[in-house]
């Protein structure tokens, strides 16, 4: 499922603070387990320093423990990121093929109106050429009728 962009920016702050909070704990800690642990070894007998060395181990234990949770979380956090961004990017290249058919289809389309549009004017250009012709058809048979009518007209008035 897909998670909103603000949810991934409120995680990712939530690993920065506990990788901070690791780290303002860690320095103070290992200070205590190297104290501790030159204490405990020089005088192995007394158990004060028995505990404390006990105690500084564990909670330095505690802090490599929970570091690697949280590296772990932001490892599965980042595979899941992952994910999502491969998924995106299959869906960008679906998109980027269909807006290239689509934007084929369109130069078509506007090819074949372009392509209409021209056999309109050459129709119309044909058309008025007959009309024409059609006209000196028309006035050719009128002057040749009338030199015709007149011929015979002449001729039988001659005869």
């Amino acid at each position: 499922m897909e998670k909103p962009k603000q949810e991934f920016i409120e995680e990712a702050n939530q690993f920065n603070e506990k990788i901070n909070n690791i780290n303002e704990q860690f320095f103070s800690a290992l200070d205590d387990f190297k104290k501790y642990y030159v204490y405990y070894n020089k005088n192995p007998e007394v158990t004060e320093f028995q505990n404390y060395y006990a105690n500084s181990k564990g909670q330095l234990q505690s802090l490599s423990k929970e570091l690697v949770t949280t590296t772990n979380n932001i490892n599965k956090s980042i595979e899941s990121l992952d994910t999502e961004m491969s998924s995106n990017a299959i869906q960008l290249e679906r998109e980027k093929k269909r807006n290239k058919e689509l934007t084929k289809l369109v130069f078509n389309l506007e090819n074949t109106q372009n392509g209409s549009e021209i056999l309109i004017d050459d129709t119309k250009v044909n058309y008025n050429i007959q009309y024409y012709k059609n006209w000196e058809l028309i006035a050719g048979i009128l002057v040749t009728g009338i030199m015709l009518g007149r011929w015979f007209t002449v001729k039988k008035l001659n005869s």
